[in-house]
């Protein structure tokens, strides 16, 4: 018996940042949360090594604001409909700008 075939796709693609914010943690999160529910691997490419976009560090690390371009990358089954949901949360509008999630409770405030 042989193992399930997958079809394996690889899409490429370019987009730009358009939050007037960057990609902070609130953007990190919704990205992280689209391409976990799809069959595929997502790396973002800005300037150095291509990154896993399921890492928050990582995505964050890249510091990314309004206007930075950057190449993305899938790969799996799910390639093009990740690449879409990606690219979705990346120019949808925040409901909210003044609560961030990656405020830990009790987290000492000036």
């Amino acid at each position: 018996m042989s193992a399930p075939f997958f079809a394996m796709k690889t899409v490429s693609w370019e987009s730009t940042v358009t939050n007037p914010n960057g990609i902070h943690c609130r953007v990190a999160e919704r990205l992280i949360s689209v391409i976990d529910r799809h069959q595929a691997s997502v790396q973002i490419i800005d300037q150095g090594s291509p990154i896993d976009c399921t890492s928050i560090l990582e995505l964050l690390s890249l510091a990314l604001v309004q206007g930075s371009r950057v190449r993305f990358t899938a790969q799996g089954p799910d390639a093009d409909l990740v690449a879409a949901a990606v690219n979705q949360v990346l120019s949808e509008s925040e409901p909210d700008q003044n609560i961030s999630s990656c405020e830990q409770p009790g987290a000492l405030k000036e």
